[in-house]
């Protein structure tokens, strides 16, 4: 049996890195609305990590979602479904605020956990 806090570490370390990728992307490519809205590389390399995010959060345990509720796990699983799903109906308003202010919080919130639970590195 796998210790379900080692897997949701290690998950929370996947997340923090796509986190850190959009960082990367939004330095690399411009950290601007406008530039954001014209060039569709930087839109789909973006989208490509909140994918991912998505997907890494399916496999946190429900116990641990569940305790930290204030991380809005919903929204976050609707946001890569609507990229999966329905992409060419994304409102890039909305995409740029995510990408600017909730991907900040959620990795901030993750590095909370990781460090009050002394799981900053790697198990």
């Amino acid at each position: 049996m796998r210790d379900k806090g080692r897997v949701n570490r290690a998950i929370m370390r996947k997340i923090i890195e796509y986190c850190e990728q959009i960082e990367s992307l939004i330095d690399r490519f411009g950290a601007t609305f406008e530039q954001f809205k014209t060039d569709k590389a930087f839109q789909l390399s973006c989208s490509m990590c909140v994918v991912q995010i998505g997907e890494l959060i399916k496999r946190l345990s429900d116990d641990f979602r569940a305790e930290h509720s204030d991380i809005p796990w919903h929204a976050i699983k609707a946001m890569r479904n609507v990229l999966v799903h329905d992409y060419e109906d994304v409102n890039l308003v909305l995409a740029w605020d995510d990408l600017t202010n909730s991907v900040p919080e959620l990795k901030r919130q993750l590095e909370q956990i990781l460090s009050a639970e002394g799981g900053g590195n790697e198990d």
